[in-house]
């Protein structure tokens, strides 16, 4: 039997999609690989796992986040989607903002959608989105500027987190 028999026989059978087992990895686009690499494992603590002549793999919070400089198309300047989340503590979340303040990256303010968690956005220096969600025990939850059920609406200005440079502290 050949290819194309085996393959029309096998979609008759299908009922729906498969049952992925377990998320393998994000990539984004990179802008210099060598400062993406420090960006990831100096500022964000990752762990360098793959490096080529062009992509770098790390692993993050349980996570394979890769950055590649060949085929990069980059996001908007102001959009807030794609992005990826890592969920966080609340003492986690002000310890980034601190440590990111001190690096130079802009972050944005913590902000929520319902009073009980808390959000933070920054960027890479290639302008990839990051959030911090933390889903309760943030003090003062209910007093942050709100957002919408979806997307941040007017509680981020989500421009005033790009930058052209960063810094690791002395």
């Amino acid at each position: 039997m050949d290819n194309a028999a085996v393959d029309a026989k096998q979609e008759s059978r299908v009922n729906g999609p498969p049952r992925l087992r377990q998320f393998a990895h994000v990539s984004v686009p990179c802008r210099d690989l060598e400062e993406g690499k420090l960006f990831y494992s100096k500022v964000l603590g990752a762990e360098l796992h793959i490096e080529e002549k062009s992509f770098a793999s790390f692993r993050l919070a349980g996570v394979d986040v890769g950055i590649g400089t060949d085929g990069a198309s980059f996001i908007e300047k102001n959009a807030e989607y794609p992005h990826f989340a890592f969920f966080a503590s609340a003492e986690e979340m002000l310890h980034m903002k601190a440590w990111l303040t001190r690096c130079g990256v802009p972050s944005s303010n913590f902000w929520t959608r319902g009073g009980v968690e808390a959000l933070m956005f920054f960027r890479d220096p290639s302008g990839n989105m990051i959030e911090l969600f933390c889903l309760n025990g943030f003090k003062d939850a209910d007093k942050l500027p709100r957002g919408p059920a979806r997307g941040h609406g007017t509680a981020v200005d989500i421009e005033s987190l790009r930058y052209t440079s960063w810094h690791l502290p002395d």
